[in-house]
């Protein structure tokens, strides 16, 4: 009988620790996974509205959302919507519809956290972040508010000149009231 109590005795301890072991695994794995929930994601820089010139010297603005964006410019309008994805130093996207998946455009250069260089093997781009604005391609659509979205963007599209020292606000001015077209910008033409 005393073999018997003992034996259960034996077994019911070794039952409690494994059971005991199992248990802490168990909250172990829940506390992990709780903590990898409350993880933030990596955050993605490129998010937001963006303004720069093409290797024509054409301003253009982008907008970035999570993993699509699109661009705009006074030449050719609003552009498709595209996928894209960053990783490590390079730009992938969807746009071009002869290759599957998306597909390495650029190398990215962060100069900081609102200036970007984007270099393909066509071209070199400065984007810089447009910020404090409220009508930009994210709130708008350029189609059903073209006038008040394009009076924006000539604005914006000014003012960008005007802090790069291309052209002055009497130049810009000028131009407007008169039609008068800097000397600097004549001389090019000739």
């Amino acid at each position: 009988m005393n073999a018997t109590k003992a034996l259960s005795h034996k077994v019911s301890q070794n039952m409690i620790g494994k059971s005991l072991f199992v248990l802490v695994l168990l909250l172990t794995l829940i506390s992990c996974n709780s903590k990898q929930a409350g993880k933030a994601l990596p955050e993605n820089k490129m998010k937001g509205n963006w303004a720069f010139l093409d290797g024509r010297g054409n301003y253009n603005e982008a907008y970035f959302a999570d993993s699509t964006f699109v661009t705009y410019n006074m030449v050719m309008g609003k552009a498709p919507e595209f996928r894209y994805a960053l990783k490590n130093d390079s730009l992938y996207t969807n746009t071009n519809k002869r290759k599957k998946g998306l597909n390495r455009i650029a190398r990215v250069e962060w100069l900081d956290g609102n200036k970007v260089i984007f270099t393909t093997e066509f071209s070199r781009d400065t984007l810089e972040r447009i910020t404090g604005e409220n009508i930009t391609l994210e709130t708008t659509d350029p189609k059903t508010d073209s006038i008040f979205f394009k009076t924006q963007i000539t604005r914006r599209y000014e003012k960008f000149l005007v802090t790069r020292g291309i052209i002055t606000p009497e130049e810009i001015d000028a131009f407007k009231k008169e039609g008068a077209v800097p000397g600097d910008v004549r001389e090019e033409g000739k």
